[in-house]
């Protein structure tokens, strides 16, 4: 009974099984067989890896090794050359150990000279392998010199990524032209927060995409959800780094989407909606100074507690200076804050001067309107005497001609629509007055209640009308208010004023009167009380 042998071919690349590589090595190892007269149980081929680092647990030679061991007939396992059995000089000699301990040798079927156990085939077999491993490094070399050349283009040399394709010019991908877009939407979906990943995984699941490709799975859709790439960026990350943020491919998603998306798939999703710049709970935040510190440090309101164990943590929530960082309760500083507003107060012939004031600084603002509004009305008319004129050369005219009159008369009906809309939008600035006078009035009155009833920019606002020098609470929990708009203190030093000077009445330190009124408009029109 013959025995036994096995072999090992291997190709580099894929692109050597199409030059008949593996067919010549199979030549080889049979014709070694016969030389040995041995029988081949079993074969593997393929490309598989043998870099340095790479073969102590190679799938062929792990899969020999135990069909050997399994089987004592089993003398060889014959290869074709030493760069085809390994490209690992270390490597090489453990597996040529390895094979030894259970009675197989290793048999090269091009070099006889290496098959012998004297010293002199033990030279030339390790000279054999270290041109193997040499010849190795310098190809790694001259490869990852190339990759290095092409990021620094701008180029992406590596396999093409999914949802783009080769294009005419190497390592510049373009978009494919199916699966491009359902991925781009997917992670827009993402970003802007509509769908969280799982959901918006299932609509490109569902999608075109799966034209081209198989139903990802979440841990697919979050690799290539955060890679670079699909942000114009090529990266190569092996034995050296190379990074270039300025790839020549289109880029899917700008850089600031990309580093969205990482924030989503890395942590705990959050659906991005309008960014909170101020915490209602602490309504005097970034408004109020502090008198001991600087006038132009502000206070932040946070919540605390006094620092013992979970069953006995008493929380406080206070406002602190964030200069000298000393800290009051917010209860206690919304209640004098509360107590300085109720104080100012207008009363009696005060009422009607402020009335009359507002008046004129609503004028001043309704004055272009009333002239934009008698323009819109005289073009209104003129327009209508042009339809009419048309409507009678239209019941006289040929037919040849009836059509091309009435589309002109169209025309000019819908530029009598749109001017009328305009009439009816300007107009409303007359519906408004009585309505802002009103709210005014109201607003001053009650400004206790309603002043932490504004949002944080409206409360500025209201406050640049009440209080232009601004709010401040010192170490005797006082709260100051160097300077109170005239409007409210009305302290006049004249025992009237003529009509056309009580605009001044609204006017605040460099600013003028019109803005006044347009900044407290603002605040009625946006008000809910």
């Amino acid at each position: 009974m013959k025995d036994l042998a096995v072999a090992i071919c291997r190709v580099s690349t894929p692109e050597q099984r199409l030059n008949n590589s593996l067919n010549r090595q199979e030549e080889s190892v049979l014709k070694a067989a016969g030389l040995l007269d041995v029988e081949v149980l079993r074969w593997w081929s393929g490309d598989a890896s043998s870099k340095v680092g790479k073969n102590v647990k190679r799938t062929d030679l792990t899969e020999a090794y135990t069909c050997c061991k399994g089987n004592k007939r089993v003398k060889y396992l014959i290869v074709d050359e030493v760069d085809r059995f390994m490209r690992s000089l270390a490597e090489m000699f453990y597996w040529i150990v390895k094979f030894q301990e259970i009675g197989v040798k290793v048999h090269f079927a091009c070099n006889p000279e290496l098959n012998g156990d004297d010293a002199k085939a033990r030279l030339l077999l390790s000279l054999d392998g270290f041109k193997a491993e040499g010849s190795n490094e310098e190809r790694q070399h001259k490869s990852i010199s190339g990759h290095e050349q092409a990021i620094r283009e701008g180029r992406h040399t590596f396999p093409t990524k999914p949802c783009y394709t080769k294009g005419t010019e190497p390592g510049v991908k373009l978009p494919h032209p199916i699966t491009y877009k359902p991925f781009q939407t997917a992670l827009q979906e993402v970003i802007s927060g509509i769908y969280e990943p799982r959901e918006a995984l299932k609509r490109l699941n569902q999608s075109e995409f799966r034209k081209v490709h198989a139903a990802w799975s979440m841990d697919k859709f979050r690799h290539f959800a955060t890679d670079p790439y699909y942000a114009g960026i090529v990266v190569m990350d092996k034995q050296v780094k190379e990074r270039n943020g300025n790839g020549k491919h289109e880029a899917m998603i700008s850089l600031e989407d990309h580093e969205e998306l990482v924030r989503i798939f890395t942590g705990k999703f959050k659906p991005r909606g309008a960014k909170k710049q101020y915490n209602p709970t602490f309504p005097m935040n970034k408004i109020m100074l502090c008198e001991d510190c600087n006038s132009e440090i502000l206070f932040t309101g946070s919540k605390k507690n006094n620092g013992y164990g979970r069953k006995t943590t008493t929380y406080y929530w206070k406002y602190e200076c964030r200069g000298c960082h000393k800290s009051y309760h917010k209860q206690e500083v919304h209640e004098k804050i509360t107590q300085r507003l109720s104080e100012i107060q207008y009363t009696g012939k005060q009422r009607q001067e402020l009335i009359e004031a507002l008046a004129i600084v609503w004028g001043q603002k309704k004055k272009d309107k009333l002239q934009q509004i008698k323009a819109l009305e005289q073009r209104s008319q003129e327009l209508q005497q042009t339809k009419s004129k048309l409507v009678i050369e239209m019941a006289k005219a040929d037919p040849e001609y009836k059509q091309d009159i009435k589309d002109e008369v169209d025309k000019i009906k819908t530029q009598i629509a749109d001017n009328e809309a305009l009439v009816n939008q300007s107009d409303e600035l007359n519906e408004d007055l009585l309505g802002f006078v009103k709210f005014g009035l109201e607003y001053t009155n009650t400004l206790m209640d309603d002043y932490w009833k504004l949002d944080h920019e409206e409360r500025v606002r209201c406050q640049q009308l009440i209080l232009p020098g601004g709010i401040s609470f010192n170490q005797a929990k006082k709260v100051g208010t160097p300077l109170i708009s005239s409007i409210y203190s009305l302290e006049p030093n004249k025992k009237d004023l003529r009509f056309d000077r009580k605009s001044l009445m609204v006017e605040l330190a460099g600013t003028a009167p019109a803005s006044i009124g347009l900044s407290w408009l603002v605040v009625y029109r946006h008000s809910s009380f």
